[in-house]
């Protein structure tokens, strides 16, 4: 596999290029980034600009298989408009780069809750990521859909940090249609992204939490 990873340096993209770098189904990485990097290993920081289509276009041009782990938060964007953008634009534009460079196996990394049609800001956003993501054409698309996300943060957030323990304690109770809501550790959702696009199948397939850890 040659992979190119959008979104590279968040939460999950971290983790997704660690167990890459060590796999050895896994020859070369193309981590993209905003910033200039080097190469490590078979890793390569390639730092390309998301609003220039011909910088994604040559990041994905050596890759067979494409990851978008791209996010942001409102707080962080500042307001919904530069929200949607990392959240809905970027993402399309880095799945159209990679479908002009041949690539058919895109894995994605999108929200529980997601609808096009919905009225909450957030689940829209993603919905409409989704909606367009399936229209570009992918041999195979994988649309992870996990809920709250464990793992290490740069910023600590008293709110986020209660609602963890709040959902780890709810966890044992949400059975059947409610296990989808468990929370899960960003290596599980990176580990299972990494194995189901070594045997992509054809068509839209969609991973929640269940689908998640029987993967990984």
């Amino acid at each position: 596999m040659k992979a190119v990873i959008a979104g590279a340096t968040g939460l999950i993209g971290t983790f997704l290029v660690d167990q890459m770098k060590t796999d050895k189904d896994v020859m070369t990485v193309a981590a993209l980034t905003r910033k200039s990097g080097e190469q490590v290993g078979k890793v390569a920081w390639t730092k390309v600009d998301f609003d220039k289509p011909a910088d994604l276009e040559d990041a994905c041009a050596q890759a067979d298989s494409a990851f978008c782990c791209l996010g942001t938060t409102m707080k962080t964007a500042g307001s919904k408009e530069a929200f949607r953008k990392v959240d809905h634009d970027y993402v399309i534009a880095f799945a159209k780069a990679a479908k002009s460079q041949g690539i058919e196996s895109f894995s994605v990394v999108s929200a529980i809750g997601s609808d096009a049609g919905s009225s909450v800001f957030y689940n829209k956003v993603k919905g409409e990521m989704e909606r367009d993501l399936k229209n570009i054409g992918f041999k195979s698309l994988q649309i992870f859909h996990p809920s709250l996300l464990l793992g290490p943060r740069e910023e600590s957030r008293l709110g986020e940090k209660i609602g963890t323990v709040g959902m780890k304690l709810a966890s044992p109770l949400m059975l059947g249609s409610l296990s989808k809501y468990k929370p899960i550790h960003v290596k599980t959702v990176a580990g299972a992204m990494l194995k189901l696009a070594k045997s992509p199948e054809k068509g839209v397939h969609h991973f929640e939490y269940d689908g998640m850890n029987e993967t990984y």
